[in-house]
């Protein structure tokens, strides 16, 4: 299992990439169809009826259920699957039912970001996953402290400041104009998203904004923002969302060309390297270190299965 970013917006979205949500389910289909016959039987059905589990869980929580109730609810998710009652299910019936399943999920949801435990070869999980790659995003573990230390590292610090305004820079004069420091602007995002869901908004409010985000890099007013100029604000930008994220572990969505994206990447090569611990999965070392880091505990390899196994209890 790991842990994701999700919400009902996802899920939809995934559903109505047609290739991509056929392909999982194809997947998932010939996984399931043991005998290759073409039809899912309700023994080959019942690992997926299994996976909802309706009954079996409470918060999360392992619950003891009466085992004649949970035959019933399986007999009765069974036949929602199995539309022309043959007793089997089609590719057709499975992708059907699938779809209005996950639907339900998405309705019941909502368009919040809400973090949750998956499965790994779930449709949430595949949703996630594909939302990720679209997006070019990825999930992250974060605190002000890791924001902080890596600005106080000034050669990686410049390293990524002048290599994102050489991107930027695009007629290479040395100088970023409005029009190439607009596509920084956007990312910041600040009255586009409402809890990281998209809204509608008024566009001549948007260019107010931008504009007076410009001035703040442009500190000389000449009309164009410099190396030092960039350097300068992003560095009191990415201190006030330090000192607003606070020294507490964060998990975050970032983009991947993003400065937090880059004190991540930064953190997990100067906690792991080359000592990562391999029975640990990625998501329990970015958990592992940033605890440590929290406590301020002189750390090594041994130290992050150490805190994993303390979690775990």
């Amino acid at each position: 299992m790991s842990v994701e970013i999700l919400d009902g917006a996802t899920i939809v979205n995934f559903m109505e990439d047609e290739e991509a949500f056929n392909v999982q389910i194809r997947d998932r289909f010939a996984h399931l169809d043991s005998d290759h016959d073409g039809r899912l039987s309700y023994g080959e059905m019942l690992k997926e009826l299994q996976c909802l589990r309706v009954l079996e869980t409470h918060f999360g929580v392992d619950v003891e259920t009466d085992p004649d109730e949970l035959v019933r609810v399986y007999d009765s998710l069974f036949v929602q699957f199995d539309h022309d009652l043959n007793g089997t299910v089609d590719l057709e019936e499975f992708k059907s039912e699938t779809k209005q399943m996950m639907l339900a999920m998405a309705n019941g949801m909502g368009f919040l970001p809400v973090q949750m435990v998956l499965e790994e070869d779930s449709f949430l999980k595949k949703a996630a996953e594909w939302e990720s790659a679209k997006l070019k995003m990825s999930v992250e573990i974060l605190d002000g402290a890791t924001i902080v230390n890596f600005m106080e590292d000034e050669e990686a610090f410049n390293v990524q400041i002048r290599d994102r305004f050489a991107h930027l820079d695009t007629d290479h004069d040395g100088r970023l104009s409005y029009g190439e420091m607009l596509k920084e602007l956007q990312c910041l995002r600040v009255l586009e998203t409402h809890f990281g869901v998209d809204v509608e908004t008024d566009p001549d409010e948007l260019v107010r904004v931008y504009d007076s985000l410009f001035v703040q890099f442009d500190h000389d007013l000449n009309g164009t923002v410099d190396l030092e100029e960039f350097k300068s604000e992003t560095k009191q930008m990415m201190l006030a969302m330090a000192n607003g994220m606070g020294f507490l572990p964060v998990q975050m969505v970032l983009e991947e060309d993003s400065f937090l994206k880059k004190a991540a990447e930064w953190e997990s090569a100067k906690l792991f390297p080359g000592e990562e611990d391999a029975s640990l999965t990625s998501e329990e070392q970015r958990w592992s270190h940033a605890l440590l880091h929290h406590i301020g505990y002189c750390h090594s390899g041994h130290d992050h299965l150490a805190i994993v196994n303390i979690a775990k209890g």
